[in-house]
């Protein structure tokens, strides 16, 4: 069954009629798309919303799509509100913007829902269209590095051995070897495939393992690092290719990243399977299933990274399609919004430039489409992109961009679909925003001016990593109902503790996946001091429970089953590991009975978020604290964000402490505590600043955006100011010229009209040709006529001059009007810049052992 059209919006002819009059619905056949499409346009164009809607259209149609989303716009996919109502808007609004444009978030709901009902209405959808497709997709929004989506176990090319090393050789050893580059990149290590020897001996080692069937994970390198089990390397031995000192060096970065922490996030997670992500589920496809809508999110990664691992990704896309049947029917859809510096034009060769090459090339014949979209065609491989059949080109400013746009559709055509490369160039220049000039090889006519329709989600911009985790929790499957033969066993094992320690600013309420207990009253919520920081005060923990009455036989059978009661708590604090401090939760100035403190650790931290090209630099400094494990190192899943001021430097009197974790003495296990602690706080830490790119202005920190708006239109006033006076400054010689030409004319006009007049007229002439003879009479004729064209050509100099003086004003007049819109349209410049930290722009300012309070009971 053929896929159903892509409703993308109304197309009107390149000379048609702008209204409504010459417009007519736009549908772009599926198929089309499997020769793959192309969006270029500048901030504003609506290039986003045109790729939105065609994701939209996809899914509506049961067309699986992976969407690799650089910039963090593609999760407003999942912004899909099936009532369109203020109270779906209303949590994802920043209160903090709202109030700075004087509005509640109510307010501002209301006004975006009233919006969205009224954009789509005009585009013939509603409230019904937005809840058929969040019924329809499946959605993933995958998070390689990170846990703040769904992770990805970026290195299971390494661990499991794949079916491909029977199948396609080629493809395996090119997942393997991106693999390695990632490993190697982690320990900053030369991840070359071709130039790197660490890189060479680890493929050797992991390929023999995997043709095994063998998994080469982490642990097994470093095994076969120790003691290589192959005696040469190419044609020299293998102590010779890489001697064991070097081999030992690199076995300890490789153990080093083994145990740390944040790599843990690398090697966990859902495995990197692109078939397993794009099956249909529930009979999917056109069939009426759920369509996969896999969102792979690499926003919050470094640029290296983010090459490493999309390279990954293609490559693995890409030895799925080989695997695929022959089709010319859209069997899936590849999306990879902001393309910029992942294909880049001749002599660079990124990881992630090969692989997207090749599915340009091969994807066609399996039915998989491909769409990229970017601001900047001018670095993009334009040879490549000229194989797309479908273009969609929103407004470029500037000659060069669409200069490379102009010269990409000419070789795709050999003319534009018989549109002129000026009259191209002039129309890309004066696209109004959502408007597209639209190229497609498979209709006729294959050019058109196409207006895009509003989109079913809501386009709210790009989403921060914490908002990521809200969204992934929102489109997660509801949890399985739980066993009731097992609900007394989870119940106890939800709650092993009473007295929960006062650091962790969840409420003591049990596990919704576990069973529920007897309903009692509701556990307080730690409370909130000053910037939402929590406030470490055992005042609020409820009291400890007390203990039913048993008959004597079941007090004897529970003291039978009941292990050993733990060592009793010390009354003197133990002392902190060298060069930490020591830190309480607020006190009382005598402690209860059952008041016990409980070891924490904490970093206090300073993450430097810096860019030099906008001339930004904010320093964020924060209190995190962790429970401590028994081994000693932080439990990372409860980190809690402290008020150093809310703290004390002494404990209650009469309070007991807890035994510290005993692999905490030793120094290493300290500084991996807090090592632990600075990665998460590198890994979490982000802020947003709005910025002007093209005036190089960026907000300072504190500055509400209204005043930034204004130093914006302030500094495109004076830019306009400066421009201006460049442009009286250019026109001037060009209009004294002209001046002069005037004047010069006029002075030989007046001349020559002295001349006629002094010269007899016809009437003269004849007189005096009886009085002197016919001869003279000749002599002044001629006279007359030749001071007559002087006349004539000095009138028409004067009145040339005179033109183009008036047009040279009208020029410069145009000019001088078009600066001073500049600060008019200051605002539409601002954009939102996130930034986070490098991992050297960490700093831990002290490190130290935060007693959290309880009240557990006696001890």
């Amino acid at each position: 069954m053929p896929t159903r059209p892509f409703t993308l919006g109304r197309s009107r002819p390149l000379s048609g009629d702008p209204g409504a009059a010459g417009a007519r619905p736009f549908e772009l056949p599926a198929h089309h798309l499997v020769t793959h499409g192309v969006v270029v346009g500048m901030t504003g164009s609506g290039k986003t919303g045109l790729v939105m809607v065609l994701v939209e259209e996809a899914l509506r149609s049961g067309v699986p799509v992976l969407m690799v989303d650089v910039k963090g716009d593609l999760p407003n996919l999942l912004f899909t509100f099936p009532e369109l109502s203020a109270a779906e808007f209303e949590p994802w609004i920043d209160p903090s913007a709202a109030a700075r444009d004087g509005r509640s978030t109510a307010d501002v709901a209301e006004g975006l829902a009233a919006r969205w009902r009224d954009g789509l209405a005009s585009s013939g959808l509603g409230p019904a269209d937005v809840a058929a497709l969040r019924a329809r997709m499946a959605p993933r929004l995958l998070t390689p590095g990170t846990t703040a989506g769904e992770p990805v176990h970026v290195l299971s090319a390494l661990e499991t051995p794949s079916p491909l090393w029977d199948e396609d050789e080629e493809a395996a050893r090119e997942a393997l070897s991106a693999s390695l580059s990632l490993l190697l990149r982690l320990v900053g290590r030369d991840p070359d495939p071709a130039r790197s020897r660490e890189h060479v001996l680890l493929a050797h080692l992991a390929e023999r393992r995997l043709r095994a069937r063998r998994a080469a994970g982490l642990e097994e390198l470093l095994a076969d690092l120790a003691d290589p089990p192959i005696a040469a390397v190419g044609a020299l031995g293998v102590d010779e290719f890489f001697a064991p000192k070097e081999r030992q060096a690199l076995a300890r970065e490789l153990n080093t990243l083994l145990a740390s922490p944040t790599f843990a996030t690398w090697r966990k997670g859902a495995p990197l399977d692109v078939a397993a992500w794009l099956a249909p589920q529930a009979g999917g496809g056109t069939g009426g299933g759920k369509t996969p809508a896999v969102i792979v999110s690499v926003a919050h990664l470094d640029d290296d990274e983010r090459l490493l691992v999309l390279g990954l990704l293609f490559d693995q896309l890409l030895s799925w399609v080989r695997g695929l049947s022959g089709t010319s029917d859209l069997r899936a859809l590849v999306v990879f919004d902001e393309v910029f510096g992942f294909l880049p034009p001749h002599p660079a060769n990124p990881p992630t430039k090969r692989p997207l090459l090749a599915l340009l090339k091969q994807a066609r014949a399996f039915g998989v489409g491909v769409v990229l979209a970017t601001q900047n065609p001018m670095d993009l491989d334009y040879k490549a992109l000229s194989n797309a059949g479908a273009w969609f080109v929103g407004r470029l400013q500037t000659d060069a961009d669409r200069e490379r746009v102009v010269e990409g559709l000419s070789g795709a055509d050999g003319g534009a679909g018989g549109v002129g490369a000026a009259a191209l160039s002039a129309t890309l220049k004066a696209l109004p925003p959502r408007t597209f000039f639209v190229r497609d090889v498979h209709m006729q006519p294959p050019s058109f001016l196409a207006e895009t329709r509003f989109s079913l989600s809501w386009l709210r911009g790009p989403v921060t990593r914490r908002e990521i985790g809200r969204l992934v929790r929102s489109i997660s499957p509801p949890p399985p109902a739980p066993d009731p033969t097992r609900a007394s066993l989870d119940s106890r094992s939800a709650h092993p503790d009473p007295g929960a320690d006062s650091l962790d600013p969840r409420p003591a309420s049990p596990d919704p996946r576990r069973a529920s207990p007897a309903p009692s009253s509701p556990a307080p919520r730690a409370p909130v001091g000053p910037g939402g920081t929590v406030v470490l005060d055992p005042r609020h923990t409820p009291a400890a429970p007390q203990p039913a009455r048993r008959s004597a036989a079941a007090r004897a059978d529970a003291g039978a089953r009941a292990p050993a009661p733990p060592p009793p708590a010390a009354t003197t604090p133990p002392p902190a590991p060298d060069g930490w401090r020591s830190l309480y939760a607020h006190t009382p100035a005598a402690a209860p009975e059952g008041f016990r403190y409980i070891p924490w650790v904490a970093v206090s931290v300073i993450a430097h978020l810096r860019d030099t090209k906008l001339g930004v630099a904010l320093n964020r400094s924060q209190l995190l604290a962790a429970p401590l494990l028994p081994d000693g190192k932080p439990d990372l899943s409860r980190v809690s964000r402290l008020d150093a001021s809310l703290l004390a430097t002494s404990p209650a009197a009469g309070a007991r402490f807890a035994e510290l974790p005993a692999p905490l003495a030793k120094r290493a296990t300290a500084q991996a505590a807090a090592r632990a602690l600075r990665e998460h706080a590198y890994r979490t830490t982000e802020a947003a600043v709005a910025v002007h790119k093209e005036l190089g202005l960026a907000q300072d920190d504190g500055e509400p955006l209204e005043a930034f708006a204004a130093r914006c239109r302030a500094a495109a006033a004076r830019l306009a100011a400066a421009e201006q006076q460049q442009v009286v400054g250019r026109f001037a010689p060009r209009i004294a010229r002209l001046g002069e030409r005037i004047a010069a004319a006029k002075a030989r006009y007046g001349q020559a009209e002295a001349e006629v007049a002094a010269l007899p007229g016809a009437v003269g002439a004849a007189l005096l040709g009886l009085v002197a003879g016919r001869d003279t009479a000749r002599r002044a004729g001629t006279q007359r006529d030749k001071a007559a064209a002087k006349l004539e050509r000095a009138r028409q100099e004067w009145t040339e001059a005179d033109a183009a003086l008036r047009d040279l004003h009208a020029a410069q007049a145009a000019e001088l009007a078009a600066l001073e819109q500049l600060p008019l349209r200051a605002g539409e410049g601002i954009e939102t810049k996130r930034l986070v930290p490098k991992k050297n722009d960490v700093e831990v300012a002290f490190v130290a052992l935060a007693w959290a309070a309880t009240l557990a009971g006696p001890a």
